[in-house]
């Protein structure tokens, strides 16, 4: 058996500190569960150390289920803010924006790396 799969995996919803496990009657998983403190500022750092947290987890365990936890974590980002809408036009608040820009950051690292270790643009999906 492979040291892969010998390691528990645990679930992320245990794991990560913006993610919690819905009501047994509701059923699921809440991806996003962040409050705006309202200070911009703040609220970006608070961001970028939430996707420091996200990375660092899948870079722990990097399964077939990591790879759509992103889009799940954004979809339930949009659901949370979907009726807020903030004075700058925005719906999104600065924990959001902190989030995929550091997430963001790691991309453009990687593509980068790669693409100069390959010398060719990045093609298809993770090796």
């Amino acid at each position: 058996m492979s040291a892969a799969k010998k390691m528990k995996i645990p679930h992320e919803a245990d794991v990560l500190s913006f993610m919690h496990r819905k009501s047994r009657d509701v059923g699921g998983i809440c991806y996003w569960s962040v409050e705006p403190s309202g200070h911009f500022g703040r609220d970006c750092d608070k961001g970028h150390e939430l996707a420091r947290e996200y990375l660092d987890f899948i870079g722990k365990y990097p399964t077939n289920g990591a790879t759509t936890l992103l889009g799940c974590i954004v979809n339930d980002m949009v659901r949370a803010r979907q009726e807020e809408r903030k004075h700058s036009g925005n719906h999104l608040t600065g924990i959001e924006i902190g989030f995929l820009g550091e997430v963001n950051k790691y991309a453009m690292s990687v593509a980068k790396a790669i693409r100069q270790t390959m010398g060719k643009p990045v093609e298809g999906g993770a090796a």
